[in-house]
């Protein structure tokens, strides 16, 4: 029978040494899952954009007929033409977005987004702010 209960408390002091890594890998699978979703989110928020800025105008063959650059960050930042209310993404802002329109009959729309982790919001070691910058663009021919 003692031999059980070094067996049984052998299990605990296992557990206490493999539930921190357990836990450690968990919450590197959910900031992975939540990067690929907030990358997801930007990259359609860029093609509606783009699609906003050329969805009024048909048959158009110069760039500037397409939407104002303000009216296309407004609906990348915001998804929708009312700009003030809830960013679809944390942090992003208007200054974020960029607009190309060098390029004959082409239109791209570009943004850079400082993504910062949930569990990981400061080095453990320096106590620096912790972000990872993506960027994303998406590009549209406005001739056809």
């Amino acid at each position: 029978m003692k031999g059980l209960r070094q067996i049984r408390g052998l299990a605990a002091i296992e557990m206490v040494f493999v539930l921190p890594i357990l836990i450690l890998i968990l919450a590197a699978l959910f900031e992975i899952g939540r990067m690929f979703i907030h990358y997801t989110t930007l990259n359609k928020s860029l093609q509606s954009g783009v699609r906003a800025a050329l969805v009024e105008v048909y048959g158009t063959e110069r760039l500037s007929d397409v939407a104002s650059d303000d009216y296309i960050q407004t609906i990348v930042v915001y998804g929708s033409t009312i700009s003030g209310a809830d960013t679809i993404l944390p942090g992003l802002s208007k200054s974020d977005v960029s607009i190309d329109k060098s390029v004959d009959d082409y239109l791209s729309v570009s943004a850079s987004y400082d993504y910062t982790p949930v569990f990981s919001s400061s080095m453990p070691i320096s106590g620096e702010p912790f972000s990872v910058t993506m960027t994303a663009s998406s590009t549209m021919r406005t001739a056809p």
